[in-house]
C-alpha cells in the first residue's frame, strides 16, 4: 500500500513538473522548451509534410477597437505561418481590417497599434482555425499600453578620468569615465562616459549602444566624442528578453535628465546602435523617451522576415543566432515575441527622424531589414534616411579592427552630418 501510494505521489509530483514546464513563461524555461518542440517536430514534418503547405487560404477579418470601444485605425494585425511567411493588414479608419490568403491551417494572430499594447489571439486558450474559402470573424480589443518608466538606478558613480586615443581609421582623442550604478538591484552593464579633451561647455548627448561590451568600440565612441558629443556607451549582453537591458538603457537617460553626467545636454539627446543593439533601440522608442534623433547601422527590424529566411535557408546568421531564432518558438504559436521587437510593425508619430545604414553584402542581418523599416517609415510619412554599402562588412564602424576602412570613414561622416543637423 505505501509502495502504491509513494509511486501515485511521485507521479502527479512528475506530472506538476511537467505542467509546468509545457506552460512555464520563465525566460530559463521557455527558450528551451521551444528548441525542443522544434527538433522533435521537424523529423515529423518530414514526413507527412510541413503546416501551412498545399492548401488553400481563408481570410481574416473583423474590427480593430480600444477599451473605450473606439475604432482604432493604422492597427496592424498579423497572421503568421510556423516558418514566418506573414500575412497583415491595417485597420481603417473604422478599424476594420481584413486579411487576405491566410494559408489553411491553424494560428495565432496578432494585433497592435502605437500607444496600445500587443494583443495574441487566442480563443479559449487555442490557436484560430483558418479554413479554406472561408472569412473567419476575429475582433480585437486593444488596452492602452501602460509605458511604466523603470525605477531610478540607485548608487550612481563616476569613475577617475582616463585620456585615451585611437590611432584610425578616424584618428581621436578624449576623456573616458566608467559609469556604475544598480540597475534593477543589479550592476549595471559597462558603461562608459566620453567627452573631449578641452572645453566646458554644455555638448549634445549621444547614446550609443554596441553589439558587444563597450570597451571593445572605443574606437567608435572617442571620435564621437572628439567631434564635439558627450558619448554614453553601453553594450547590452543579448539575452532572450530584453526588457531589463532596455530598462538599464533608460536609466540612463534618466541620469541624463538629472544633470549627472557634466556637459551632457538633457534637452539634445540622440541614440546610435548597431547590428541586434538595434532591436534595444526600437524598443526603447516605443517606450516614449525624448529623442532628437536614432541612426541604426545594420539592424534587425522584422523578426518573422528573419524567421522566414532562416527556414527557407536563403539566410543563416552566424553566432548561433539562428538558435537564437528558433528559442522564440514558432511564429504561428508564439507570434507575440517576434511582433513585440519588430520595429517595422509599430512605427508611429512618437518616432525620431532615423537614418538606417546597411550593407548589401551584410552576413548577420540581411540588408531588407532596413528597407523594410524605410517602408513603414515612408507610409507613416516619418522623416528618415536611407544609406546602402555594396560590398562593405556587417561592422560599417569598426571594432578590434573590423570594417573596411574608407566604408567607416564614410559611415562617420554620414553619422556626424546626420547629428549635427538634428542635435545642434
Amino acid at each position: 500500500m505505501r509502495g502504491r501510494r509513494w509511486l501515485s505521489g511521485l507521479g502527479l509530483l512528475l506530472l506538476a513538473v511537467a505542467l509546468w514546464l509545457a506552460t512555464s513563461e520563465s525566460v530559463r524555461v521557455w527558450p528551451l522548451r521551444n528548441t525542443l518542440q522544434y527538433h522533435m517536430l521537424r523529423p515529423w514534418w518530414k514526413l507527412v509534410g510541413t503546416p501551412h503547405s498545399g492548401y488553400e487560404p481563408g481570410s481574416l477579418s473583423g474590427s480593430v477597437r480600444g477599451t473605450d470601444g473606439q475604432p482604432i485605425s493604422g492597427a496592424t494585425v498579423l497572421v503568421s505561418t510556423w516558418d514566418g511567411r506573414t500575412f497583415s493588414a491595417t485597420s481603417d479608419t473604422q478599424g476594420r481590417y481584413r486579411v487576405a490568403d491566410v494559408p489553411e491551417g491553424r494560428a495565432v494572430p496578432v494585433a497592435g497599434a502605437p500607444g496600445f499594447a500587443d494583443q495574441a489571439a487566442r480563443p479559449w486558450g487555442l490557436r484560430v482555425r483558418i479554413r479554406p474559402d472561408t472569412e473567419h470573424l476575429l475582433d480585437f480589443t486593444l488596452v492602452p499600453e501602460q509605458v511604466r518608466p523603470a525605477a531610478p538606478g540607485q548608487h550612481f558613480a563616476l569613475g577617475p578620468a582616463s585620456e585615451l586615443s585611437c590611432p584610425g581609421p578616424v584618428a581621436a582623442r578624449a576623456v573616458r569615465r566608467q559609469v556604475s550604478f544598480a540597475s534593477g538591484g543589479q550592476p549595471n552593464q559597462p558603461t562608459f562616459f566620453y567627452l573631449p579633451i578641452t572645453g566646458t561647455a554644455t555638448l549634445p548627448t549621444v547614446l550609443a549602444i554596441y553589439p558587444g561590451p563597450a570597451d571593445s568600440w572605443e574606437c567608435a565612441s572617442l571620435p564621437l566624442a572628439q567631434a564635439g558629443y558627450a558619448v554614453l556607451a553601453s553594450g547590452p549582453a543579448y539575452a532572450m528578453d530584453l526588457e531589463h537591458d532596455i530598462d538599464e538603457l533608460e536609466r540612463l537617460l534618466q541620469f541624463v535628465q538629472a544633470g549627472q553626467f557634466a556637459r551632457a545636454d538633457p534637452q539634445r539627446v540622440a541614440v546610435v546602435a548597431g547590428s541586434y543593439s538595434g532591436l534595444h533601440v526600437q524598443r526603447l522608442i516605443q517606450r516614449g523617451p525624448q529623442l532628437r534623433a536614432a541612426l541604426l547601422l545594420g539592424p534587425p527590424t522584422d523578426l518573422f522576415d528573419m524567421r522566414r529566411r532562416l527556414e527557407d535557408r536563403s539566410f543563416v546568421p552566424p553566432f548561433g543566432l539562428d538558435q537564437a531564432l528558433v528559442a522564440l518558438g514558432l511564429p504561428d504559436r508564439v507570434p507575440e515575441r517576434y511582433f513585440r521587437y519588430s520595429g517595422a510593425y509599430h512605427v508611429g508619430d512618437g518616432w525620431p527622424p532615423m537614418a538606417l545604414l546597411h550593407s548589401r553584402s551584410d552576413d548577420v542581418v540581411p540588408f531588407q531589414q532596413s528597407e523594410l523599416l524605410a517602408a513603414r517609415l515612408r507610409a507613416a510619412g516619418l522623416e528618415h534616411e536611407t544609406y546602402f554599402f555594396d560590398g562593405a562588412s556587417h561592422y560599417l564602424l569598426g571594432a578590434e579592427g573590423q570594417g573596411d576602412v574608407e566604408d567607416t570613414l564614410e559611415v562617420y561622416a554620414i553619422t556626424l552630418d546626420f547629428l549635427a543637423r538634428h542635435l545642434r
